[in-house]
């Protein structure tokens, strides 16, 4: 019961702060001018649609997502991280976990306590402004979904929590780990960096190192000579790609969201699977680690 009054009241000293207000308002304002995109009249076919009315419906749910899938992508980490890189250090800090541990209180209290409260403002900073922006959508923009929509738009939004919560979860770990607030948000920012940008585009030079450069063959097309790669060639790039960017929390979401952009939903759940476990992960080494460690 103590680690539910913890988070209870730290779950309203969040989401009266400054902080979480401006996370709100300006995560809404984005992913608003992302559904802008919604009414711009551009072709898209969808896969299984059968006539105009289950393409017309599938069409509004597959734009919606392609419109708002990039702001997700890098904001959504960035809203984890914020609400959870001072989760712990700043109690140590200001000396509010000291106080708490002369009381009555278990050290695991302060940790799950603290986490409750965390995600539910997690949850709070990622679906309010998602739904917010939705809802200005129908409103301003006059979008009309329909139940399919809705359906495909829920399912999105869910995977969206998992990945905001892998990203939590590792914040609150460098909280934990640290007890220092700048050095937590340094350490959480340079993962999302080497995570979403970095490995990327790193993992190209990798490949040549260990494949060599590639090799292409010559393929006579009428008086053009083309140069086409060598198949088993690629089909070794391609794989060890993959493999090098399972080590990414954003490959694994991409993985899902493109699952969603062809419109035949989820077939493939490895990459939620994985978000799922390495939140658990981190979650228990984070209260090991705390309940272990010594707070001065």
């Amino acid at each position: 019961m103590k680690a539910l009054e913890i988070a209870r009241v730290e779950f309203g000293n969040i989401v009266r702060s400054n902080k979480f207000l401006a996370i709100v308002a300006i995560f809404t304002l984005m992913l608003f001018s992302g559904l802008c995109k919604v009414t711009e009249p551009t072709p898209m076919v969808s896969i299984g649609a059968t006539t105009p009315e289950v393409q017309g419906a599938e069409k509004l749910g597959l734009k919606v997502i392609n419109s708002i899938g990039e702001y997700v992508l890098m904001f959504v980490p960035l809203v984890a991280i914020m609400l959870g890189f001072d989760a712990i250090s700043s109690k140590v800090e200001k000396g509010i976990a000291r106080t708490l541990l002369a009381q009555p209180v278990f050290r695991d209290h302060i940790i799950v306590g603290t986490f409750v409260a965390g995600l539910m403002s997690l949850i709070a900073g990622v679906v309010m402004p998602l739904a917010l922006s939705l809802s200005l959508a129908v409103l301003l923009l006059r979008i009309t979904p329909s139940l399919t929509d809705v359906a495909l738009i829920i399912t999105y939004i869910g995977v969206v929590a998992v990945f905001a919560l892998a990203y939590y979860t590792l914040s609150v770990f460098f909280s934990t780990v640290m007890y220092n607030s700048v050095k937590s948000l340094v350490a959480s920012i340079l993962v999302w960096l080497f995570s979403s940008f970095m490995l990327p585009r790193l993992s190209s030079a990798i490949i040549r190192l260990v494949l060599g450069p590639p090799k292409y063959e010559q393929v006579q097309m009428g008086q053009m000579v083309l140069l086409k790669a060598d198949p088993d060639y690629m089909k070794k790039f391609f794989e060890l790609r993959s493999k090098i960017l399972s080590l990414s929390l954003d490959h694994h979401f991409n993985m899902i969201q493109s699952q969603l952009l062809m419109g035949m939903g989820i077939n493939d759940y490895t990459g939620l699977i994985v978000l799922i476990i390495f939140s658990l992960a981190v979650l228990i080494a984070s209260f090991i680690v705390f309940v272990k460690r010594e707070v001065r």
